[in-house]
């Protein structure tokens, strides 16, 4: 069987540097099977020329780089041969160990890490949200803080993590950092995509997760109830701002949208259908599209806040933070002792206006804007009026059922 080996190199160009270069990554593939390496080299997007696989120009700098790659597959190449002579069958990972065992053994896993945060922070706006960004700078500041307590050295040479450095991470997160279960199980679950990117991109990291169960802990999710909403509906509001916040909380749990896209909404996506307005938006956390209709009091709502131009925000709502501080507040006053945050408005958008209803829980995952049913599951919880009502009706069956049996 003849063999194919191909050496490719090309531009990761969803990863820009702070400088705006991209950097170049290799590809090795052999029958088929390919894998990736980082060159530690990197070009403006407009030097490089993908047909030609190298930098285009004559500066210094592209000369360099060219030079750089040509002595790569050279090395690449001639490993290649020396494998083939030795082994017979050769894979694209031992050709890429084989070849860069030496080169990327200084990687560490601090400086991998801060490399992989600053491009994420500088996608934030594109294709991710300014939390993701949070959640992997939390992960960073507690490795900065870990490693000089656990090995009295500020970072890792990535080759030499190893499962005790995973456990030994875990039970500081939980112990001396002082983090929730579900908080660490988002921590550790960050750290695992960020080292599994770097050992596709064919640095020596172990992969330290095999077989380690993470699991999140089941957290009861707060809802309003009817009567709640009731409270917090009638309830007089002195404060231009807990006003807002108390609206557009109410507006969130009768159409499902959360902060960031009632933050997001314009009149724009708000059309008349019939004799109904519908809201049709896409979700900024998924992408999927929603369509959920306007009843009379988010209607009312809409009305009171509806701007001059159809490409101003219909809302002007200050951070997630600030609101969820309003809520608190806000709950205090209507006499409801739940712990609300503003995402809880969705909850009681899935369990207490619609599931309680008797909708079905595919049209809630639509409603709501989820890909996968499961999520929904989560938010749509069988509230007690629910479940009498479905016993009350399984009693009258079942009633019926056995007042026909004659014993």
């Amino acid at each position: 069987m003849r063999n194919t080996f191909k050496v490719l190199f090309y531009l990761k160009r969803s990863a820009l540097l702070r400088n705006g270069n991209a950097p170049i990554m290799g590809r090795i593939t052999i029958n088929g099977v390919r894998t990736q390496f980082a060159t530690r080299l990197s070009l403006p997007p407009a030097a490089w020329d993908v047909a030609q696989n190298r930098a285009i120009g004559r500066t210094s700098e592209i000369l360099f780089v060219n030079r750089e790659l040509d002595a790569m597959r050279s090395r690449i190449e001639q490993c290649y041969e020396t494998l083939r002579r030795e082994a017979g069958a050769v894979t694209p990972l031992q050709l890429r160990k084989r070849c860069f065992a030496g080169s990327v053994a200084h990687e560490t896993l601090l400086g991998y890490v801060r490399r992989h945060n600053e491009a994420i922070n500088r996608q934030v706006g594109v294709d991710r949200s300014r939390s993701t960004y949070y959640k992997y700078r939390s992960v960073e500041v507690h490795l900065e803080r870990f490693l000089p307590q656990r090995y009295g050295r500020g970072d890792l040479p990535l080759a030499e993590l190893d499962r005790e450095f995973l456990v030994g991470f875990h039970g500081y997160l939980l112990r001396e950092a002082g983090r929730r279960k579900n908080t660490v199980w988002v921590y550790l679950t960050a750290l695992k995509h960020v080292l599994t990117e770097a050992r596709a991109a064919g640095l020596p990291v172990p992969d330290l997760f095999a077989g380690y169960k993470l699991r999140a802990e089941y957290v009861e999710r707060n809802f309003l109830s009817t009567q709640e909403l009731n409270r917090l509906s009638g309830l007089a509001v002195c404060s231009p701002s807990m006003r807002l916040v108390r609206d557009c909380f109410l507006f969130s749990c009768f159409t499902g949208l959360s902060f960031i896209d009632l933050k997001l909404l314009r009149m724009q996506h708000v059309r008349r259908i019939g004799r109904a307005w519908w809201i049709e938006t896409t979700r900024r956390k998924t992408g999927s599209q929603v369509q959920v209709r306007l009843f009379d009091l988010p209607y009312a709502i809409l009305r009171k806040y509806m701007p001059a131009e159809r490409s101003e925000a219909i809302f002007p709502l200050p951070s997630n933070s600030w609101c969820n501080h309003c809520l608190e507040h806000l709950m205090r006053q209507a006499g409801i002792a739940k712990r609300i945050t503003f995402h809880a408005a969705r909850h009681t958008f899935a369990t207490t206006l619609t599931l309680s209803q008797g909708m079905s829980i595919e049209t809630i995952s639509k409603l709501l804007g989820h890909r996968n049913i499961r999520t929904t599951q989560i938010y749509a919880a069988v509230t007690h009026d629910h479940l009498d009502n479905e016993m009350s009706r399984l009693s009258k069956r079942l009633d019926a059922l056995c007042g026909r049996w004659q014993g």
